[in-house]
């Protein structure tokens, strides 16, 4: 049985950070929400992907782009907190703020190509669903900015057993 120290909570490893699982939750809201809005895309829309994109036929259906789009935040949140567990404090504020920037020009890009190719008909329940996605995204960027990750600093001790030769030699 493991003892618990002093402000160490009760069934937290080691490396776990404090609202992890509230992270993951929200990303799934945020994830539904998104995948229903970009399924209301117009009727241009949608016989558009069924005639000439056939690959994005899964933007038609709210819970297959929901699924989708919730596993690109896990994705993203395990990188995160892989990095933030194996790298130092600032190579993991890196990492994080180097994946804030490609979100926030992921976004940028999104609305130029929302509001400049043909793309701006898809109806605006459409396109604040893919904001949406970007802004999650953010989120999970700046809860590994603030957040801090419960590490273990303390050595493993070494607990010596017992040299059986001299148990033998001292029995005899």
């Amino acid at each position: 049985m493991t003892k618990i120290q002093d402000g160490e909570l009760p069934g937290r490893e080691p490396g776990m950070m404090k609202g992890l699982s509230t992270l993951i939750t929200l990303q799934a809201l945020l994830a539904t929400i998104s995948g229903i809005m970009m399924a209301n895309m117009s009727l241009m829309g949608k016989v558009g992907i069924f005639f000439f994109y056939r690959d994005y036929a899964i933007l038609k259906v709210w819970w297959k782009t929901a699924l989708l789009l919730f596993g690109l935040q896990l994705l993203l949140i395990f990188v995160l907190w892989l990095s933030k567990r194996l790298l130092s404090k600032i190579g993991g504020l890196l990492v994080a703020l180097l994946f804030l920037a490609l979100i926030i020009v992921g976004a940028y890009f999104t609305y130029l190509d929302f509001t400049t190719t043909s793309h701006r008909y898809l109806r605006s329940e459409f396109h604040i669903g893919g904001y949406l996605f970007w802004a999650a995204g953010a989120i999970t960027c700046l809860y590994f900015l603030f957040v801090k990750i419960k590490r273990n600093l303390t050595p493993i001790k070494r607990v010596d057993s017992p040299d059986m030769t001299n148990e033998k030699n001292e029995n005899h």
